[in-house]
């Protein structure tokens, strides 16, 4: 099939399964140059991956491994994914960030519960369905079980981390939460927190100094108790999935929907009714197939249809698609040296596959 993505493990092809038809996604990653530890890694993500079923994570179907590639099966999710989704249309407002906000809250309690830690939140792994939903997809090698012993290799992406994992103090789902409000910042405003700064090295070392990330100034003031609540440098400090559920910041900006499902979604449909039925009149008029008999219409369709959610942003800001891009070839960032007296190391992941983050084997 076509390459969709391409990230610092491999590349991600577009395929077809020959044997039912289903479209899927193929990750191939090079084992020239990866250890057995390494592999054995992947390995054990794969493992707990399969195990997984939740409706927000990508699902696993299959995986094979020959002398020079690992192939992993995942399903295909079809709308790219929330980077891609700001290249295409700029930055998102609140009021959206706050309803994938509470979708990737509700995925992040399900794998904490299985005792996993995603370990790289940010927009590339989240990828999105037609109908506004997500699909989380994973790093390999970087996530892991809460109860199995800490790795000597981190990975994860630097402009991501939570400050006890670049200092190899170990992951927690508190780890996540910290990468979430990055990950906030990422979506409001196009880039990751440091994203001015060019160094890895630079960029670990203001996030273990400095007491928290910049925060956005155009944020409203509950967002920022939001975020300032899940930078909080001590992990046990931070809000848990719970506590988070229930800050204003979301409660006010997710209301709003109950609020036009009640009282504004009938009306709304009314008026659509009623343009469609002057529609009908018009193509009963004009639109004449060649045996004299007039085109029906169905407006049956429109009490099918979900409750349709105001756009707040004004219709001069918004922007189409910007047109076909070539997959961007990520580049691992800047890595660590170790010194004499340690045998720990970093490894980052500077971007992962830019379009879908799904994969079958055949």
């Amino acid at each position: 099939g076509n390459c969709i993505g391409r990230g610092a493990l491999g590349s991600v092809y577009r395929a077809l399964n020959l044997e039912i038809g289903e479209m899927v996604a193929v990750k191939r990653m090079p084992l020239q140059g990866m250890s057995e530890d390494e592999i054995q890694h992947i390995m054990d993500d794969v493992d707990f991956f399969k195990a997984l079923s939740h409706p927000n994570i990508l699902k696993y179907k299959g995986a094979s491994r020959d002398t020079e590639f690992l192939n992993i099966v995942q399903e295909l999710a079809d709308s790219g994914s929330l980077s891609q989704t700001l290249k295409g249309f700029g930055k998102l407002n609140e009021r959206l960030v706050s309803t994938y906000v509470v979708k990737i809250l509700d995925t992040l309690n399900y794998l904490h519960q299985k005792k996993i830690v995603h370990c790289d939140l940010k927009a590339s792994n989240i990828l999105t369905t037609k109908m506004g939903g997500i699909k989380l997809s994973f790093t390999f090698g970087v996530s892991h079980e809460i109860n199995k012993e800490s790795r000597l290799d981190v990975a994860g992406t630097p402009n991501f981390m939570a400050p006890e994992v670049i200092e190899l103090k170990g992951a927690s789902p508190a780890s996540d939460i910290w990468s979430l409000a990055c990950t906030i910042i990422e979506l409001l405003t196009g880039k990751p927190p440091y994203s001015d700064v060019g160094n890895s090295m630079t960029v670990m070392f203001r996030v273990v100094e400095e007491d928290m990330p910049p925060i956005p100034e155009e944020c409203s003031e509950s967002l920022k108790d939001f975020l300032r609540s899940c930078f909080q440098k001590d992990p046990s400090m931070r809000p848990d999935i719970e506590q988070l559920y229930e800050h204003k910041w979301l409660k006010h900006n997710n209301d709003w929907k109950q609020a036009l499902r009640s009282q504004e979604s009938i009306p709304f449909l009314r008026r659509v009714t009623a343009d469609l039925e002057r529609s009908k009149v018009a193509s009963a008029a004009l639109d004449v197939d060649p045996f004299g008999k007039t085109t029906n219409v169905n407006l049956d369709a429109a009490d099918r249809w979900p409750d349709i959610e105001p756009y707040e942003r004004p219709l001069e800001g918004l922007q189409g698609p910007s047109g076909r891009r070539k997959p961007a070839v990520a580049r691992l960032s800047d890595g660590m040296k170790a010194g004499p007296s340690k045998a720990r190391r970093h490894s980052f992941v500077k971007a992962t596959f830019d379009k879908r983050e799904t994969v079958l084997i055949f």
